[in-house]
């Protein structure tokens, strides 16, 4: 599959730059999905109406172990006629895969799936291999050739959260209180994973055993805000005010195959 990566630098209010991306680059995604439903023909997935999904819902979440032992977590964002895509983290702190995280988008061609994975870092691999419906995945990285990951399904927790612990978050030039819920939705390796929201979006928040910590932002289907620190605690919530080590916005058109990154800073404060 064709890729365009663009970067840039997000300058001004958050609120006005999704305008601009929304008459630039979705527009041409609502006309496609207006011609698909006239046409009666189906996007680049396999994926038709009225089938079972193949390759998880939105928000839908996978972990497999690679090889140094460390946990692969990949969370599904949009699986629809247009796109497949999502984020991933890894629990590593040291080695080959330490603090990996980042954003992939992907093809379903029955139940044969290829990922395309940008590292916040800036680096890249791909992972292919085939889907159990929604059950699950057996992929292999392109940078551990050879082996196979089987990622399975991670089940939403049990028990109601107990309370909500919240912090400013100023992204960009757009400011309000991201919400979270203090039960983790998931805990492997040292990675634990809390859910909530930020301006009626949908929030991810990664905490490392060392404190190292990666916010993800919902913008919406084709859109997310990814912000990294190297040390913020749930702890750090009521008493802490930073900027965040590294930040950006990834946009991705389904149609045109591009993928703007624009930079960006998130700055949290109690």
């Amino acid at each position: 599959m064709n890729r365009t990566v663009y970067s840039g630098t997000c300058i001004g209010n958050f609120g006005k730059l999704l305008p601009w991306l929304m008459a630039k680059y979705w527009l041409p995604i609502v006309v496609s999905s207006l011609l698909i439903g006239l046409c009666g023909c189906g996007g680049s997935s396999s994926v038709s109406s009225g089938s079972a999904t193949v390759g998880g819902t939105s928000l839908s979440q996978y972990q497999a172990t690679l090889p140094d032992g460390s946990t692969m977590e990949i969370e599904i964002l949009s699986n629809d006629s247009l796109s497949w895509s999502g984020e991933y983290a890894v629990s590593a702190e040291t080695g080959p895969y330490a603090y990996q995280d980042g954003t992939f988008d992907g093809t379903i061609t029955g139940d044969s799936v290829t990922l395309n994975c940008d590292n916040d870092d800036g680096t890249s691999f791909t992972m292919t291999g085939t889907a159990d419906g929604n059950g699950g995945f057996q992929l292999t990285r392109s940078d551990i050739p050879g082996t196979v990951l089987n990622f399975t399904s991670v089940a939403a927790p049990k028990h109601k959260s107990l309370a909500d612990v919240s912090f400013n978050l100023n992204v960009t030039g757009t400011n309000g209180r991201c919400v979270l819920s203090d039960q983790p939705y998931s805990n492997s390796n040292g990675l634990t994973e809390y859910r909530g929201t930020w301006q009626g979006l949908k929030v991810t928040f990664w905490a490392y055993s060392s404190g190292y910590a990666n916010i993800v932002i919902y913008v919406n289907d084709y859109a997310i805000d990814s912000l990294n620190y190297l040390s913020y605690r749930l702890t750090d919530f009521s008493t802490v005010s930073k900027n965040s080590s590294s930040a950006y916005m990834n946009v991705y058109s389904p149609v045109t195959k591009v993928i703007l990154k624009f930079g960006a800073v998130g700055a949290v404060s109690p």
